[in-house]
């Protein structure tokens, strides 16, 4: 028997985590009322904002706490507030209490300055916030035991009969070098974390910088707050109550940064519900490259990469089609943390994508500051999971594509490989052999002496030339030795010079690979020859440039197109050019001629 499901009795943003938070921070203001209960019986305002202060920077660090990257900031968030709360155990004016509260208000500041110094990446990234750490560490704890080791408790505000308070050196000069001195450290310092603060900033990518701008200012604002404020009760003889307002002031102040981590907190969980409408708009209508730019803006990431998967291939595949040689093991996979280290390249994170049912969708590479914001990343790809599908789809449509497109291109290969070993066959036995056979000749005409027999030997002597002289054409055609010993520029001179018609060459003497070299030459060929014989072209120009990581080669001649014909290079050798993944375009009228550009890949 299944039961019923229960009724919800409390809204679904408040979980178990938000509970225990707001358990947390009532405790930590319960203890902080308790600590300064002697002050707030007569300070109600006072301990309304430090008690709000107090419990609402447990609060957050309770919820950061629970975060697998903002874990070490929550603690030492929730230890900031015990701290604050501890602090005001000076308020009974006995016992231990007067001695603790200068360390619990020296480790308050410092617990929550290196919680924000974590804050998101979980670590302390600089060298620069290292170095301020210690620093702190010295000054803030080494202050406030200078302080009564020097002084006694009168001169620090605390009269009451039962202070615990060593004082194992009391001297007054020395107490008031002691007071001065503090004084000009905890300025120093607070001007110092505003300064590392503001160096961490551009060294930030720009999401991260969204997250942790407003909580910098907050906190660079308290520090020099709490300076500003402390310098008055660095003085002799200051009465307990003027302490204690400081506190309050400082505790008010504190405030703030619970409320510019909520205000960081609130853009963010924004920005995610806004990724979805911005995914619509940007991937309509639906398109790989779209895809992948709409992911790029959205996670403001311009190297984002993104591979789909082909299932008939069982590889990865680019918006090309080709495919992607790729350790799976690399991608994170669906349903982990988006904490969790799983880089591909160094300074990548590698992220799966997976169907519904399961299966293998595609795969997101980003930049490895993205993952301090993995609830955004998630977001996008869930909004963009019915279009990264269709996406597949073309990707592998694509797939099939190039997989034609590669088979095309080992032909090609082959051919001109075929070409040089025929070239070299028919240079290297047949016209060795007609040489051969025409010097035999040669020696039986001159040997002869029946004149018919040597009429008869010159006359074969003279076809076997002719037919040698052909040979030697076909082999100039089927792969000439000037091209694969000079290149493209001397080979195309030759067959200049056989034309005829004044032909003028730019061409680059760069050389190129022997399979761009003959399917240029070839196609180049074929269009000067249209040229001249079928367009009756009496000027034609040849320019062969490189352009980047492209070969751009024209031909342009003022001759007549007959009409019906569509353009000066054949299907046949047009694919050649597209089968090296370059394409064919043709610009002509009757009245102004005739151009041909071709564009290959020259990487």
């Amino acid at each position: 028997m299944i039961s019923a499901p229960r009724r919800r009795r409390s809204p679904p943003w408040f979980g178990a985590e938000t509970r225990r938070a707001l358990a947390a921070g009532l405790a930590v203001a319960a203890l902080a009322f308790a600590a300064g209960w002697p002050y707030w019986r007569d300070h109600a305002a006072a301990a309304a904002l430090s008690l709000v202060s107090t419990g609402g920077i447990a609060i957050v660090g309770a919820l950061l706490a629970t975060g697998a990257r903002t874990r070490r900031t929550g603690l030492l968030f929730l230890a900031a507030s015990l701290f604050w709360a501890v602090n005001w155990l000076a308020s009974w004016n006995a016992g231990p209490g007067p001695l603790l509260s200068p360390y619990a208000q020296a480790d308050f500041y410092l617990t929550l300055a290196v919680g924000v110094l974590l804050y998101p990446a979980g670590r302390l990234e600089y060298r620069a916030d290292r170095i301020w750490t210690v620093f702190a560490c010295a000054v803030l704890w080494g202050c406030p035991t200078a302080l009564w080791v020097t002084s006694r408790p009168q001169w620090a505000a605390f009269r009451g009969r039962h202070v615990w308070w060593p004082a194992p050196f009391p001297d007054h000069a020395a107490f008031r070098v002691v007071l001065e001195v503090s004084a000009a450290l905890y300025l120093v310092l607070a001007v110092s974390f505003a300064v590392v603060l503001l160096l961490r900033l551009p060294k930030m990518s720009r999401m991260r910088r969204v997250v942790a701008l407003p909580v910098t200012l907050a906190l660079a604002f308290v520090g020099l707050s709490a300076a500003l404020t402390q310098r008055p009760i660095m003085e002799e003889s200051i009465s307990l109550d003027a302490l204690l307002r400081v506190y309050a002031i400082q505790g008010a102040v504190s405030a703030l940064i619970p409320l510019a981590l909520l205000a960081s907190g609130l853009r963010v969980r924004l920005a995610e519900l806004a990724v979805a409408g911005r995914m619509l708009r940007l991937t309509a209508p639906v398109s790989v490259e779209r895809i992948r730019d709409a992911l790029r803006d959205v996670l403001q990431d311009p190297s984002l990469q993104l591979w789909f998967w082909a299932p008939a291939e069982q590889v990865y595949v680019d918006i090309s089609g080709r495919p992607v040689a790729m350790d799976l093991d690399d991608a994170l996979p669906a349903g982990r943390d988006a904490g969790d280290p799983a880089e591909g390249d160094a300074g990548r994170w590698r992220r799966r994508v997976e169907t519904a049912a399961g299966e293998p969708l595609a795969i997101v590479e980003l930049g490895a500051a993205l993952r301090d914001h993995g609830s955004l990343v998630e977001a996008a790809l869930e909004a963009g999971g019915r279009a990264l599908e269709t996406a597949r789809l073309q990707s592998n449509v694509q797939a099939g594509l190039e997989q034609v497109r590669s088979a095309y291109e080992r032909l090609v290969r082959a051919e001109t490989v075929e070409r040089e070993r025929l070239a070299r066959d028919l240079h290297d036995g047949a016209q060795q052999r007609l040489l051969a056979l025409g010097a035999m000749l040669g020696t039986l005409e001159a040997l002869a002496e029946d004149p018919a027999v040597k009429e008869h030997a010159r006359t074969c002597r003279a076809e076997l030339m002719a037919a040698l002289a052909e040979l030697r054409a076909l082999a100039r055609e089927v792969q000439p030795a000037l091209l694969v010993q000079d290149g493209l520029g001397p080979a195309l001179e030759v067959v200049a010079e056989r034309l005829g018609t004044r032909v003028l060459l730019d061409v680059t003497a760069e050389r190129y690979s022997r399979e761009i070299e003959s399917t240029l030459y070839s196609v180049l060929c074929e269009a000067l020859s249209y040229a001249v014989e079928r367009a009756r072209a009496t000027r034609v120009t040849v320019r062969v440039r490189p352009d980047g990581h492209l070969l751009v080669a024209e031909v342009s001649d003022d001759g007549e197109r007959p009409d019906g014909e569509p353009g000066a290079v054949p299907g046949g050798l047009a694919g050649r050019i597209r089968a090296l993944r370059g394409h064919v375009e043709i610009d002509g009228e009757p009245a102004r001629g005739t151009t041909v550009r071709m564009v290959l890949p020259c990487e």
